[in-house]
Order: structure tokens, then sequence, then C-alpha cells
């Protein structure tokens, strides 16, 4: 790799100095450019470039600014016309300069990060002094690629992003060439400064931000969020203090106008602004773009890095790729960088000695205790479940507060808890998970839990029957060196059928797992997932989720994962949207009724009666038999009295419609499922009942 060198600053009012070079910048050329033909390159980069309606042909463009650089004597083509490796062309340009469009450099042939041989990688460079850009001195990794993901999604700020999606096309295009994902998942700059601190310097390569960016008053922010998930504009100061000094090697400001100047250029963007905070590369977007193509970006950029390529080279393959796959926004990607250009972040897969990065979970089934596996979402599918996500981690992680040691999910079936539960196993690393579905007892629990033991002296212990299993436990959860994770999935079964109270033995094992968790100095993990809300004298130690159906833009996301609903489907538009209403945002009914449309029945009527019947199975599937028959007269019209309601309404408005019982009656249709309540604290009764 080379690094040709572009330093741009004005030489008076009415000219700036053009110096050029490769590594020796003592040994710099000089040109002097007229001020004019730079303001007037200017004003056709705002009038042509960044207008998204009608813009000029970025080739045109390209061609515009190279041909002002090269000049009548073509210095810059001669410089270029040799170079046969991978070239950086590093470019100094400030004030109204930093505006003009330097990713779209077009020679006349293509652009310059099209070209293969060589392939030549425009950057923005700090350019301080006489110092030229050097490649970094550090020696790459052995291990995987280590990367830091946070989404932001406040409250109220639209458009909601797909992030999710973002975060599934990472892994998918990294799987053959693993990275190790860590995900902070509050989009709160509080608890990723809690994350990094946590880890020890120089645990990640990257930092991936994606979400909202702008210019406000303060300058470019990041619209973070606040612990509640409320927005919180951050400024790049603000991102700094919560890396503590902590840049890794690249930070990727997947956010519209991270890159952008503001006022003409004479604002810095974000990117720029976080170079003067210690960082050392960062990556961001001159204009809004489009979420494909961010996904794209960032799906080409970590294929390449974790497969070991340097940063100029992994930038050039990305370029290409949103190129090739004809993405509108893909000169808009831009490098920023200070002293130092990072090369090679880690070794290629098979150096020897290599770490390998922890198996990144990309599955679908969640297996129980006898490696049988039931259905769940995998990572590249599973959308929404923010909040809950975000208050489940809360209670889960070693900081969480008081006597909290576990969560139980509960809800209607089909609703996502064991999918929801998945996604937390991925998020808790540091755990070993042990996933228990269906039935359970102390015995069976006893042998799948000694399993974990390394030491025969208290696997032994464990099974031994004339002590207490709250003291055996807590003995055991002592010496494990790794917490662990504890999975109990479709709790159901472990009620009886009529009360929904919790079955002989079953409180007691419970009151004892929750005891051994909180005498032990490591921090094991309880997680329940359950279609209703139990009681039992331990119940305060665990933090109670309820989990409605999707809405909203998360609904909308969903059926852009299924068939049916996807743009460009040839399902009638009526057809979609009946089934959209039968569906009632259940995704496991939305997913069987997206099975139905596309079955390649081209009748109408007969798709209406097959989706009549799937969702009349769904019912059968969802409910305990009778589980509606059990409940008394007062409880059957409370509930049809609440269907007035199609939309989450505060409690108050429920109680309304009630009598003098609703209160009583609220609280005893949630524990069962037959009324849900959202994270903004709305109630409904599901219509699919």
């Amino acid at each position: 790799m080379r690094i040709f060198h572009i330093d741009l600053k004005p030489k008076d009012d009415q000219h700036i100095t053009l110096r050029y070079g490769w590594e020796n910048l003592t040994d710099f050329q000089e040109r002097t450019l007229p001020l004019s033909e730079i303001s007037d390159l200017i004003t056709r980069a705002e009038r042509d470039y960044y207008v998204q309606l009608l813009p000029e042909d970025y080739g045109v463009t390209g061609q515009h600014l190279y041909q002002w650089l090269d000049g009548s004597d073509r210095w810059l083509a001669s410089q270029l016309e040799n170079v046969r490796e991978l070239t950086v062309l590093a470019i100094a340009a400030g004030g109204t300069l930093a505006h003009l469009p330097w990713e779209v450099l077009h020679d006349g042939q293509d652009f310059l990060v099209a070209q293969l041989a060589p392939t030549i990688v425009p950057v923005r460079w700090s350019g301080r002094g006489t110092q030229p850009l050097k490649p970094s001195p550090a020696t790459p990794a052995n291990r995987a690629l280590s990367l830091l993901f946070m989404a932001t999604s406040p409250k109220g700020v639209e458009p909601v992003l797909d992030f999710e999606r973002e975060e599934g096309r990472i892994l998918a295009a990294t799987e053959r060439q693993p990275l190790a994902l860590t995900v902070e998942e509050s989009g709160c700059l509080s608890e990723l400064e809690n994350l990094v601190v946590s880890h020890g310097e120089g645990t990640f390569d990257v930092l991936h931000l994606t979400g909202h960016g702008d210019h406000g008053d303060r300058g470019p922010i990041f619209i973070t969020e606040t612990a509640l998930g409320d927005p919180h504009p951050a400024t790049a100061k603000d991102i700094a203090k919560a890396m503590q000094d902590r840049f890794p090697a690249v930070v990727f400001l997947s956010g519209c106008r991270t890159g952008q100047s503001d006022r003409a250029g004479t604002v810095p963007s974000m990117a720029a602004e976080l170079l003067t905070y210690g960082a050392g590369a960062v990556l961001g977007w001159g204009q809004p773009v489009l979420d494909q193509d961010g996904m794209t970006a960032a799906a080409a950029l970590y294929q390449a890095l974790a497969a070991g390529k340097r940063l100029p080279a992994a930038l050039a393959q990305t370029y290409q790729a949103m190129l090739t796959a004809q993405a509108r926004d893909w000169h808009l990607l831009r490098l920023y960088v200070g002293e130092t250009m990072p090369e090679q972040l880690v070794t290629p897969l098979h150096t020897p000695g290599r770490k390998r990065a922890p198996k990144p979970s990309m599955v679908s089934v969640f297996l129980d205790q006898d490696g049988v596996g039931r259905q769940v979402a995998d990572r590249r599918s599973f959308v929404g479940r923010r909040r809950e996500l975000q208050a489940c981690l809360r209670a889960l992680m070693p900081y969480g507060a008081g006597d909290t040691v576990g969560v139980l999910i509960h809800g209607m079936g089909g609703n996502g808890k064991s999918t929801l539960a998945l996604r937390l196993c991925d998020r808790l690393t540091t755990h070993q998970k042990v996933v228990w579905i269906g039935p359970i007892d102390e015995n069976s629990l006893v042998n799948r839990l000694a399993d974990q033991v390394k030491s025969a002296d208290l696997r032994q212990h464990l099974r031994q029957t004339d002590e207490p299993l709250k003291y055996r436990l807590a003995a055991v959860f002592g010496q494990l060196e790794t917490p662990l994770l504890l999975v109990l999935d479709d709790f159901e079964q472990n009620l009886e059928q009529a009360s929904q109270r919790l079955l002989p033995g079953v409180p007691d094992l419970l009151n004892s797992l929750i005891w051994a968790m909180q005498q032990s100095e490591v921090e094991h993990r309880l997680l329940i997932t359950c279609r209703y809300e139990f009681e039992f004298s331990g119940i305060s130690a665990l933090y109670r989720q309820p989990l409605a159906t999707l809405k909203g833009a998360n609904l909308e996301k969903k059926c852009q994962r299924l068939a049916a609903f996807q743009s460009g489907s040839r399902v009638e538009g009526a057809l979609q949207a009946q089934a959209k209403k039968l569906s009632d945002g259940n995704p496991r009914l939305l997913e069987w009724l997206s099975k139905v449309l596309v079955d390649g029945s081209t009748d109408a009527e007969a798709i209406l009666v097959a989706m009549a019947e799937k969702t009349e199975e769904f019912r059968e599937n969802i409910l305990a038999e009778q589980l509606l028959g059990q409940q008394s007269a007062a409880m059957r019209e409370f509930l049809q009295r609440g269907l007035i309601y199609e939309l989450p309404v505060p409690k108050g408005a429920m109680v309304a419609v009630g009598d003098e019982q609703a209160e009583q009656l609220i609280d005893r249709a949630a524990a069962l499922g037959l009324m849900e309540r959202d994270t903004d604290g709305g109630w409904r009764v599901p219509r699919v009942l």
C-alpha cells in the first residue's frame, strides 16, 4: 500500500496552495490555484451533488473535480500512472473545501475507487503540518475481529431504523470469516461507557454506532437514548467521554450526515470532530442514506476486515460492493483519518494460534435438555422487542438492582417469548447457557446442572439427598468460575391447567434455585418463559416482563421479512390487509398466514377460508383446553367489553368498561394471557381471542 498526499490550504484572499507528495512530505511539490475556481466547484457541489431528487450524474461531478485537481499539465495523472498497488489518496482540505465530494473522483475512465489495477481510495486526512499520514505500527491481533455494535432507537424518533436486519446482515456476511460481536442493547452512552470500562483496553477493534445523525445548534449530533429510551442528542464530545479514551482502531458512525460538514463546509462533520478527541479513523455518511445501502456497506466492510484485510482494502471492497449492488448512496461513505492509517486489524482465519470467535447464534432452534429443538426466529428475522430486551438485560446484567436474579417473560403463545429468551442468551456472552424446556423435577434438573461441574466431588455432593437442595446448589454455584444462565422455557407445563398454580414441588425447586443464586458471589441468572404470570413466595426475585403483540413500525418490519407481505409480493393488497387484521400482531400467526397466502392458490375466497381455519387452529394451539370456558361469566363479559378498544388504552379506560370487579379482573386476565399490556403501559384484549 502507498499513500499519496494532497494538502489544500489558503494562501491569500484569492488563492489557495496545493501541496502534494508521497511518503516524504519534506520533498513536496506545490501549486497555486485560483480561489474563484474552487468557489465555483463548491457551488456546483451544492447545486448538483447535495441534491437527492435530481442530482447530477456522479461521474460528471467526479470528472469536474478530478480535472480541477489535475490541471492543464495533468500532474495528478502523471503521479498515478505508474502505480500498480492499492493507493490511499490522503486529502487534507479544511473549511469549505471539506464540502467537496472527493469520493467520486473520476479520471474519465472510471471512479478511482472502482478501478482494480490499481484501486485508489480517497480518504479525508487531518493534514497536520508536514507530517505524512503513516501506516499504523500496531501489530494485528491474532484473533477474530472484535466488533462493538450499538444501535440507537429512541422513542418517538422517526423513521424507525431496521437495526436488527443490519446486525443480521453483518453476521451473515461474516459466517465464513467469523467475528466476535458484542452488542450494547440500550443505545445509551452511559451504558456504553460502563461496557467499555468493563473490558480490557484493546478488546474491541471497531465501534459501530447505528442510528440517526443530524446537525443542531451545537453542531453535529448523534441521537442516542436516555436510560428510559427517550431521545438524547449526543455530540462528538459526549461520545468521546463515553469511550473513556479507549477508541478502537476504527469507528463507524452509521447515521445520516455524520460525515457531512455543515454550513457549506465551515462546520466540521462529527466524524472529523471525533478525530480531535482521540479517534484514529472514523467512517461516516455525507448525507441521509437509504437503510439498505447502509447495511450493504456494513456487511461488506466487516466481511473484509474479519478476513484480515487492511482498512483501505476493506474500504475499497465496500465501495465496489455498493457499486455492484447499484446502491444509490455508495459515494456518501467517507473515511476520516488522523495521523496514522489503520491497516490490518486482525490476522487471517488460518493463522497458527489464532483465537477463534465465539460462535454467534444464527440458529432458529432452541435446544432443550434432550437435544430436541423448538422453532424460534433467528437473528436475521428477529424484530422489535427493544424496550423488552433493554428491561430484561437491566435485570439480568451483573449490575442489576437489588436481589433480582432473574426474569419471567410471560404472554400469549406465539408472541415470541422463546425467541426473546434466545436473544437474551446471545447478549449475555459471559454466561454458560443451560436450557430446560417443559416439565421440571428436582432429580432431572440436578443431573443436568451436574453436567456443568468439572469436579467429581462437587457432582457427587450435588446429587446426594441428605441435605436440602438449596444448600447443595449454593455450594456448587459458589465454585463455578463461569456464571450460569438457566433458561426454563415453556414453563406453563409446570402449572395446573385449571388454576394456573404451580404444581406440587415446583415452588420449592424455584425457591432453592433463587436462594442459591442470591448467596453466590458469581452472577448466576434465571430466565423463565411462560404463557401465564404465576405467583409463589420467591417471585419478588424475578423481574416480570409481559410480552404483547407487535404493532406499528415493528409490525411492519416483521411483515417485510415474510414473503406474502414484502414489496413486490403478488398477493393482493386486500388479502394482505385481511391477514394482518386476523393476526392482530401475533408473530407466529402472521408467519402461518403468510404461508397460506403464498401457497399457490389464486382463489381469493379459498384463501380467506384457509386463513380462517388457520386462525382457529392457532387459537387451539395457544390456549389451554377450555381456558376461556373455565372463566367466570363476569370475566367473559368483561373481555367482550374490552374488545371495543382496538388499540392499547390506559388502565383507567379499561376499568371504565367494567364494573366494581374490573381491577381484579384485569389482573387475573393479564396473568392468564387473556389481556396484554405493552411497554408504554397500554392495555388491550387480543382480538385473536
